[in-house]
């Protein structure tokens, strides 16, 4: 490819690897609870950036440094935002239990998770094709609309896409037998309805945001 065209082509997908996702969200919420102070965001800008990077390389494009730098920064102006409202709804859900002491990396592995599943998803339905390379105004733009995202999808207000799940034809279970089986199975599908709040927050974002279709 010369010069002249390296900013212009036809980038082509390539399947997102399966789990990969899920590890490098481990990785942040590990990198989080490091009891040592700097080292903790020089990790997660490790791994943010390792992980923007794999994506990007898989849809067939690229990221300037500066554009990189501005994904893989572990801070930005609505993380305050997402962490007061994480605050709120895990004081909600385990108000006995008090786990605000692992706040701090439950909401670094939801950002991380937020980041790798909608830039993946404004690349593959948002972005136009053609341009190869990302530059920092585009990576401001994006990062500026998953920070929102992840925000929104905390709100009660959200209403993401319903999915069904269909019974056998007779259930022969005795009743502690589906107790623990409802309890399992609810927390297993916790990550795929994250996924659906994220994206439907994301749509929101993106159709309210005046140009993000333009790359």
């Amino acid at each position: 490819m010369t010069s002249s065209s390296s900013s212009s082509a036809v980038a082509i997908s390539a399947p997102q690897p399966s789990g990969r996702l899920a590890v490098m969200t481990a990785y942040a919420m590990a990198a989080a609870a490091i009891p040592i102070p700097i080292l903790p965001d020089r990790m997660l800008t490790r791994v943010r950036g390792a992980m923007v990077h794999d994506i990007v390389s898989r849809h067939g494009l690229s990221l300037t440094s500066d554009a990189r730098a501005m994904l893989a920064d572990p801070d930005s102006e609505q993380r305050t935002r997402l962490v007061k409202v994480a605050e709120t709804v895990v004081r909600q859900l385990l108000r006995r239990l008090k786990p605000l002491g692992a706040l701090n990396s439950v909401s670094r592995g939801l950002e991380v998770f937020a980041l790798g599943l909608l830039l993946e998803r404004y690349l593959t339905e948002v972005r136009p094709s053609g341009q190869v390379r990302m530059h920092l105004e585009e990576a401001r733009k994006v990062r500026g609309m998953i920070d929102r995202a992840a925000v929104r999808a905390l709100s009660p207000s959200l209403r993401p896409g319903e999915t069904t799940m269909t019974d056998g034809l007779e259930d022969l279970r005795d009743e502690l037998t589906r107790w623990v089986d409802a309890v399992l199975l609810t927390s297993a599908a916790l990550p795929s309805y994250l996924e659906r709040r994220l994206e439907a927050a994301f749509d929101q974002v993106v159709s309210e945001t005046a140009g993000s279709r333009d790359g």
